[in-house]
Order: structure tokens, then sequence, then C-alpha cells
């Protein structure tokens, strides 16, 4: 399995995690890091993430171009086995996390189209009742 850390302003990274073990029990196989809930400098979590992890790794950021992302890319740089995956959602994280196909870039780029967020018509959800909606 790829080896994940999640990089988020705030709890967003601790509360993808919860997530992932209520859907998964896997949670506690990613390691996250909630920046700026306190004043500690999390970038040697970062450092120590990309010395020890087996690769492939993944390390999710949650905005492009954000201080969290622009940390996680200088460091990850020259380590072309880490891959850095901005405007993260939890679909794309679990499609990492659960997915048994070795990780390239290319299959990743796969799977982040794949978790793509999308709009949903309401003429698409059936009108007549909540029952059959979730049927």
């Amino acid at each position: 399995m790829t080896e994940i850390l999640i990089a988020s302003h705030g709890h967003m990274a601790s509360g993808l995690q919860s997530s992932l073990e209520i859907l998964t029990g896997m949670g506690a196989r990613v390691q996250v890091i909630d920046a700026y809930v306190d004043d500690s400098d999390y970038t040697a979590q970062i450092a120590a993430f990309i010395a020890t992890a087996k690769r492939p790794a993944v390390i999710f950021t949650d905005l492009k171009g954000g201080s969290v992302n622009q940390k996680v890319v200088l460091a990850a740089a020259g380590h072309p086995d880490v891959f850095v995956v901005s405007q993260m959602n939890l679909a794309i994280i679990l499609a990492v996390l659960l997915d048994a196909e070795p990780l390239s870039a290319g299959h990743l780029d796969d799977l982040i189209v794949q978790s793509q967020v999308e709009r949903i018509t309401l003429t698409d959800a059936p009108a007549d009742s909540e029952d059959s909606f979730l049927s």
C-alpha cells in the first residue's frame, strides 16, 4: 500500500483521517499534519515523512499555492517518487488508500480524474420519496 501524508491548514487533515477510520478502519495508516493550530513548526514532520516513507508515497494538501502546499512542494522537490496532490478531497484519498495497483504518475492522474467533484442536479435525484432515493 502507498504511504500517505495529509497536510492542511487547521484540523482538516485529522478530520479526513477520522473519516477514513470510520469508512475503512485504516485511518491509522495515514499520517496527518494539522498546520497552524498552534505555534509549532510543522516542516520537520514533512521532512521526516519524506525521509522515512516507502516509495512511492503521496502527500495531499488542501490549497494549491497555499503555505502548507508551498512547504510540501519545497520539501518534496528532488524526490520524483513522492507525489504531491493539492485540492484534496476524501474521494481521492480513499482511492489511493484502497487501490491495489502499483502507484505511478499516470495511475495517480487516473484516480484523480475519477475523484473529481461533481454537481448533482435535482433532476438527477428521484423526486417521489427519500426511501426510493436510498434504494
